[in-house]
């Protein structure tokens, strides 16, 4: 039946547009009125979308926009486009597209009008939607789309969620996610067809009436919002990741979305969809992705434990067994997992040794990973392995002949597919590589699968060479337990009673030898490798060696040396994890302050050449950290030198530089827990320096640091915007499981124990005591999502708690008012009252903390804040109800 020509609102079109519409009908057909395009209009609003700067558009897009503006089109995408053209100025001066859109005669949009009419729109709507779409990035645009409850097309979230799309906030992931859930999808189950009665059939019918089937999400539709949605949130606010498996769980579960389970074919999409989603879970974050692998794992299980309560459990098929496999293989290891690495063999394969009786009950199959038993579970259910699978099982202990090897906690190759799937072999020698505990046992795993007829290394193989040539010595005195395969560091060798002749054979060929080796046979260095050895380079000559090897042009290469400064269209051509290496390279081969040594100058200007290159490359916008890291961990750690002088001197400078390069890198990718913790430490730094000098130590009203008071509103301002609650992505439709589970992902950027130890002493060197009373109050008032932070430390994160407590018993209980005092001991008896361990330090404890500083200025500190309080220049307390606020 045709559809009523109504127009919005249920009103009937006037006489002249109802002819209109019927003598539309009636001679034009459906692809007249929607006629395919030869370019996607989703594309061609893309490439105008991705126009940040106004810059000059490509021909092949001017030329789609063209097309775009002339067609007589009515779907939603082509119109929209239209709408936009008119909007931006700056396109409209393109004479072919201001003639086509001049086209447009008031007929024309008297159709149009008619047209979006009988599919419940209007032309305001339309202008309404250019408008979204007209914002200067990602969060704009999503603000402005939820801006208003009424339902947008699903083109516009799909257009919002494309990859090339800047989301830097997550209150824009929060809010696009409530969205989609209210308005895109139906997430009650399907309604009982044989209980037609019941209350959850009734609200389910009553739901499926107020919503638009029009704008419900199909399955296709669905199997293209999944990936686009995760990377963002991978991107910008991982922890989330879990509130996406739940709401994907609830839309599997909600199948068909029109209410009544009819379609014998609903099974089959609820399988399509359940797949992809634990597919694409398995995508790490983009910032420390093996820390947040928990929460990965926690949303496959979401997902896992709602087909388990299905009345017909969901089929997992081969993409879905290998997507859990990457993720237990990121993720910490259990206790069990742990005795056996403890266990290893010094020799190799490392086989376990039995310690106890206990041990010699164990079987081969209780010993393996929870990753291979995954891999087990994927055979007995009917797939065969390939190469990938034996890739996997090499990282979770397990070799292709069955010896073990050393499971490693990483992130797994990319599976190579289709006319690369031949480069799985490779990925496979390379995790032998891997999987092993210091260069010896990885050259042996290198040769030994040199020796299969017909294959040859390619540089992934290369790669894993490389960093175990390259891995840092275990230190046995850092007090930590370092087991097999829990980090790059590699462990003692272990030579036995080898002849000097078989140990030479056994060890292996120098960074450079190899690396010979390798441009010999045509192999270029690419990727995460290039990445490294560029990193690692003894000069910036070798680094850009590096660089001209894989291919990139010698000029452009040489344009970013030393004393040279490029243009910004020369140096954008250069990748931007290779230009953030070499940024890397540059702040390692800053020098440090050496006593008694004078440092050259060509020296001293590593840091400003490689603040003046991320200036050109990234002031455009580009909101890439790692070279912002780089530049700021360089400056605040503790011994850099920039200039010649005494150490006050120096490290002011180091401060001055320091906030010039955080003040742009919070415009251009916001702050985050690693800037604000490198924040603190070079505060510390400069005013530790300063307090140490003979010229400040015995002048106790003297101002700590040069411009204090800017810098303690840049740090107490920091602090807040990081402390900042999410609003949650879970509504009315869609609703948390419980509170504590909202509570691992409220802050975009959580601060863990040492981000407040470090805080906390920074706002000491400031003087900053009704802060450092603020502080306290908030870590007392989030105590649950502070121990959950340190839990994931181990033991290190409540040894963190302790010295944040410490620090501020030290360096601010002796001078606050006695109610306040009081105040703060009632606040930690309500946190101990919940089972807590929290408590306040014993006068030993602080005594042996202060004395544990290896610079001194805990000391020098304490004993400032108690001849201040004698002279009494301490000042007034503020009450603890306004510190609180």
């Amino acid at each position: 039946m045709r559809k009523p020509l109504v127009g919005k609102g249920g009103a009937l079109l006037s006489g002249q547009a109802v002819r209109r519409q019927i003598l539309s009908r009636a001679t034009g057909a459906k692809r007249a009125l929607f006629p395919h395009l030869r370019i996607s209009p989703g594309r061609v609003l893309s490439s105008l979308l991705n126009n940040h700067n106004n810059e000059p558009l490509s021909p092949s897009t001017q030329y789609a926009l063209y097309l775009a503006a002339k067609a007589r089109n009515e779907r939603l995408p082509i119109l929209t486009l239209q709408a936009c053209l008119l909007q931006r100025k700056d396109l409209a001066i393109d004479k072919r597209i201001s003639a086509a859109l001049a086209t447009k005669d008031e007929t024309y949009w008297k159709d149009v009008t008619n047209s979006l009419a009988t599919r419940g729109f209007s032309k305001e709507d339309v202008d309404h939607w250019a408008w979204i779409l007209s914002g200067e990035d990602g969060d704009a645009r999503i603000e402005r789309l939820v801006s208003t409850d009424k339902p947008k097309p699903i083109f516009l979230t799909m257009l919002l969620l494309r990859k090339t799309e800047t989301i830097r906030k997550a209150e824009s992931l929060s809010a696009i996610m409530r969205y989609i859930s209210n308005h895109h999808m139906n997430l009650l189950p399907p309604a009982d067809k044989h209980n037609a009665d019941s209350p959850e059939t009734s609200e389910v019918l009553l739901r499926s009436k107020t919503l638009d089937h029009r704008l419900m999400l199909t399955v296709t539709q669905c199997l293209l919002l999944i990936p686009r949605l995760i990377f963002h949130v991978q991107k910008t606010w991982p922890r989330s990741i879990v509130a996406v498996g739940h709401l994907l769980a609830r839309y599997i579960k909600s199948i068909p979305y029109d209410g009544f389970a009819h379609s014998k074919g609903h099974y089959t999409d609820q399988c399509r969809v359940y797949n992809t989603v634990l597919s694409h879970l398995s995508l790490p974050a983009t910032v420390q992705p093996l820390i947040n692998m928990e929460f990965n794992w926690r949303a496959q299980r979401v997902l896992l434990h709602m087909s388990d309560n299905l009345d017909k459990p969901l089929v997992l098929n081969k993409a879905s067994y290998r997507a859990i496999r990457r993720v237990l293989i990121g993720m910490q290891k259990t206790s069990q997992e742990k005795q056996v690495a403890s266990r290893y063999a010094k020799s190799w394969p490392p086989y376990r040794l039995d310690f106890d009786g206990r041990d010699t009950k164990r079987t081969t199959e209780d010993d393996r990973s929870r990753s291979v038993k995954a891999g087990i579970l994927m055979k007995e259910s009917g797939y065969s392995d390939s190469e990938y699978d034996r890739a996997l099982d090499a990282l979770g202990g397990l070799n292709a002949n069955s010896s073990p090897t050393i499971q490693t906690r990483s992130v797994p190759p990319t599976e190579s597919k289709d006319d690369q799937e031949y480069l799985n072999t490779c990925s496979q020698w390379a995790m032998n590589v891997r999987t092993t505990r210091n260069a010896q046992e990885a050259w042996r795993a290198f040769k030994g699968f040199r020796t299969k007829p017909g294959v040859e290394p390619n540089f992934q193989v290369y790669t894993e060479m490389f960093l175990k040539l390259l891995a840092r010595p275990a230190d046995p005195s850092s007090g930590r337990e370092v087991l097999p395969g829990d980090a790059r560091e590699a462990l003692p060798v272990q030579n036995a009673n080898y002849s000097e002749y078989e140990l030479a054979r056994l060890n292996p060929p120098t960074l450079s030898e190899l690396y010979t080796e390798m441009i010999g046979r045509g192999v270029k260095p690419t990727g995460y490798g290039l990445c490294s050895l560029v990193t690692n380079a003894r000069s910036l000559q070798e680094g850009l060696q590096y660089l001209e090897d894989s291919g990139l042009d010698p000029a452009v290469v040489r344009s970013i040396g030393l004393f040279k400064l490029p243009a910004f269209d020369t140096v954008r051509k250069i990748p931007l994890r290779y230009f953030a290496s070499y940024i890397e390279l540059l702040c390692r081969l800053q020098p440090k302050r050496r006593h008694g040594e004078r440092v050259s100058n060509p020296e001293l200007l590593h840091i400003r050449h490689a603040m003046t290159l991320a200036d050109l490359r990234l002031s455009g916008g580009t909101p890439f950290r790692l070279p912002w890291y780089s530049i700021l961990r360089v400056l605040a750690r503790p011994n850099t030198a920039v200039r010649e002088g005494s150490a006050v001197e120096n490290h002011l400078e180091a401060l001055s530089l320091f906030m010039k390069n955080f003040k742009s890198a919070q415009r251009l990718v916001g702050i985050d827990a690693e800037l604000f913790i490198l924040l603190c430490r070079v505060i510390e730094k400069a005013a530790s320096s300063r307090l140490r000098s003979k010229s400040h130590r015995n002048h106790i009203d003297s101002t700590p640091l040069p411009e204090a008071a800017e810098l303690l509103r840049t740090l107490t301002q920091s602090f807040s915007r990081l402390t900042r609650h999410v609003p949650t992505p879970y509504a009315e439709s869609f609703p948390a499981p419980n509170p504590q589970f909202i509570s691992s992902f409220i802050y975009q950027h959580p601060l863990a124990p040492p981000h407040l130890h470090s805080y906390m002493r920074a706002l000491a060197c400031l003087g900053a005591k009704d802060d450092m009373v603020r502080l306290v109050i908030w870590m007392m008032d989030n105590h649950t999502h502070v121990d959950q932070e340190a839990s994931r430390m181990s033991n290190r994160g409540p040894a963190m708690i302790a010295k944040t407590f410490c620090a501020f018993t030290g360096f601010a209980a002796p001078a606050l008012d006695e109610h306040v005092q009081q105040e703060l001991d009632r606040r930690m008896e309500k946190v101990r009252a919940t089972g807590s361990s929290w408590r306040w330090p014993t006068p030993e404890e602080v005594d042996r903390y202060t004395s544990g500083d290896s610079r001194g200025m805990s000391d020098i500190l304490r004993a400032r804040i108690l001849a201040g309080l004698i002279q009494g220049h301490f000042g007034d307390q503020k009450q603890v109800e306004a510190a609180a606020e």
